[in-house]
């Protein structure tokens, strides 16, 4: 009689294993996020929020990520972005720009970039949506994103060629990057290679500034931000959640 009566106990267990509960065999099907800090003129630290909650470790100076990357769940979500606070664990007040409804997708890999100035920053949402066991042995993945906007009376346009300009050929790479839109990701041989990025027919970024070196197999944003120091531009890796 005792063994009839644990029968149905030990039948509920197997079930709840079957049907997902907390069982070995369950798949993360949420989202990987880094967020990225390209605003200017702020006195002190950006920060950022998800669904209007503070996102841990996103307190960033300009030009910095995150650490390690939050996981979100899967469908709409909005983003925010502000001034962090003294002790660089929330806004400090309301948030400055906001992106609503995005799509985060299951098992995503994102950036949420802020960039802009600090009086109208704006935020985008970047899928790293690659591959990379599409990369033969001795290849990288690459693709450029503009995060210097410039403003609205003068927006910043950017064209980026392979190669130093006057330091041999040239080849066209991705042209008229506007605020917030990436190139493609395109396959290159690993190691040291030069780029050259033009600011409408102007040189912005060329020589050591733009030489990057891509190891093997890795899977590459390469942010335009503004350079403050020099007024001008600087290129800074934005390294892809962990596949």
């Amino acid at each position: 009689m005792k063994q009839v009566r644990a029968m149905p106990a030990l039948a509920m267990v197997l079930l709840a294993a079957a049907c997902g509960g907390d069982g070995p065999t369950d798949v993360d099907t949420a989202a990987s996020v880094r967020f990225f800090n390209a605003t200017t003129d702020m006195a002190g630290s950006g920060a950022f929020t998800t669904n209007g909650q503070f996102a841990s470790g996103s307190a960033l100076a300009f030009g910095q990520s995150t650490q390690a990357c939050s996981t979100v769940e899967a469908g709409a979500t909005s983003f925010g972005f502000g001034a962090a606070n003294a002790a660089g664990t929330g806004l400090g007040g309301d948030a400055l720009a906001t992106l609503t409804d995005q799509s985060i997708t299951e098992a995503g890999n994102f950036t949420v970039a802020a960039t802009g100035s600090a009086a109208s920053p704006a935020v985008f949402v970047l899928s790293n949506d690659f591959s990379a066991s599409t990369l033969a042995s001795g290849q990288a993945a690459v693709r450029f994103v503009n995060l210097a906007p410039g403003t609205g009376e003068n927006p910043n346009i950017f064209n980026v060629l392979t190669g130093d300009i006057g330091s041999g050929p040239t080849a066209v790479f991705a042209t008229q990057l506007a605020a917030g839109a990436p190139s493609a990701f395109r396959a290159v041989a690993s190691g040291s290679s030069a780029y050259s990025i033009l600011l409408g027919h102007s040189v912005a970024v060329t020589g050591s500034a733009a030489t990057l070196d891509l190891q093997a197999g890795t899977v590459n944003t390469i942010a335009i931000v503004p350079d403050p120091a020099s007024g001008s531009f600087q290129l800074i890796n934005i390294p892809r959640c962990p596949a």
